[in-house]
């Protein structure tokens, strides 16, 4: 049975996100944080729901971290049926936030990781 194709465009729907997307494509990671009480979001908003401030500020996130999950994409959503098998995990860099990313190396709970970008996405590379 065939499927449906879905097709998706990314844009950046206004100049609020081109901080994360501009530092992407230079290998760094950027989110915002609350100016009144500190609290750092990934991925990037507006506005903090902790203390309802629209007061935030750009922050580039540590890149050394620990790979909390993983799991092997077999099973590919559409745009990805021609990749090989590829793995996706969440890794908790040094400052605390968890960042969905592509794993290269070998894939291990607790291994430490170094992020980085492939210009389009956050990459974390095995590094122990």
């Amino acid at each position: 049975m065939d499927g449906i194709p879905l097709l998706f465009k990314y844009t950046v729907p206004d100049k609020l996100y081109e901080k994360f997307w501009e530092g992407l494509k230079k290998g760094e990671i950027y989110t915002t944080k609350c100016k009144k009480c500190g609290t750092l979001y990934y991925p990037p908003r507006k506005d903090c729901e902790k203390c309802m401030s629209s007061d935030m500020e750009w922050v580039k996130l540590s890149n050394e971290g620990i790979l909390m999950t993983y799991s092997i994409v077999k099973q590919k959503p559409q745009g990805f049926e021609n990749y090989s098998d590829y793995i996706v995990g969440i890794a908790r860099n040094s400052d605390g936030v968890n960042l969905m990313c592509w794993v290269k190396g070998e894939a291990k709970v607790g291994k430490k990781v170094r992020l980085t970008t492939d210009g389009q996405r956050v990459i974390c590379e095995v590094i122990e």
